[in-house]
């Protein structure tokens, strides 16, 4: 079984699920995060995607943590969350500094992501940069998510796009709370570092790493590119299953 916790529907494509499920059989996914950024896809679409289909997708929501532009209406990003937990049933919060216009470093955002952990849901950010032109690459360092990881200790923090090269690894070590999703980075740098897979493996523990692969449609190259990874990291039946969806399923609270 695999759970993809990166994955994206976008807000044009809300009528072609069945295409996407198509997709994910070709490529052997089995389930897949749906990750909104708001406020350009609604928690309420999110909810409906997975209404649509129960047993392959996995909704999360998003909130824009701080003041949204004044053609939004407003928000309060906790109320927002939590009617997206308990109303809509969505499982985890997806927040992206670049996109969203916020830096992982700012303690305003601790309230947010302290409430997630009241609701027992997790949240994964975008880290690292981003191939759009929104915002400020350091805005997403993933050492900023050490200090954050210290103010919200109950809170499960996941790291997406985590790089294997880094210092990812040693923050996912330090902290009980912390993940890392493997989607972009990964492939990306362990095709060209052989044994870097192991090597962060080994510093993070298997038990802190969630396979992700940014999954979309026609992205099936990307399940392809992990898949090539895992397959050479020297991993135990018992690590591959833990990443692939063992992980996956007991910070989402899955059976």
């Amino acid at each position: 079984m695999i759970i993809d916790l990166h994955g994206h529907i976008w807000n044009t494509q809300l009528d072609r699920t069945d295409e996407v499920v198509a997709q994910m059989d070709e490529v052997g996914l089995d389930r897949l995060c749906v990750l909104p950024i708001a406020p350009y896809m609604s928690n309420d679409d999110v909810a409906v995607l997975v209404a649509k289909q129960p047993d392959r997708f996995i909704g999360f929501a998003s909130v824009v943590p701080f003041a949204q532009t004044t053609s939004i209406p407003r928000q309060d990003p906790i109320e927002e969350l939590e009617r997206a937990v308990t109303e809509l049933g969505l499982r985890g919060l997806k927040l992206h500094p670049l996109i969203q216009g916020f830096s992982l470093a700012d303690p305003g955002l601790a309230p947010v992501v302290q409430a997630a952990g009241r609701l027992g849901v997790p949240v994964l950010f975008h880290t690292g940069p981003s191939f759009g032109r929104n915002g400020r690459t350091d805005n997403g360092r993933v050492e900023l998510i050490d200090d954050l990881a210290m103010m919200c200790p109950d809170t499960v923090i996941i790291a997406g796009h985590a790089d294997p090269l880094g210092a990812a690894p040693y923050i996912a070590h330090k902290h009980p709370n912390v993940y890392l999703e493997t989607s972009i980075a990964w492939p990306r740098y362990c095709k060209l570092i052989p044994g870097l897979a192991r090597d962060a493996i080994d510093i993070a523990t298997p038990e802190k790493i969630l396979y992700g692969t940014d999954f979309s449609l026609g992205k099936q190259q990307r399940v392809r590119d992990l898949t090539a990874v895992l397959d050479g990291a020297d991993l135990s039946d018992e690590e591959r299953e833990m990443i692939e969806h063992g992980n996956a399923q007991r910070i989402l609270g899955m059976p």
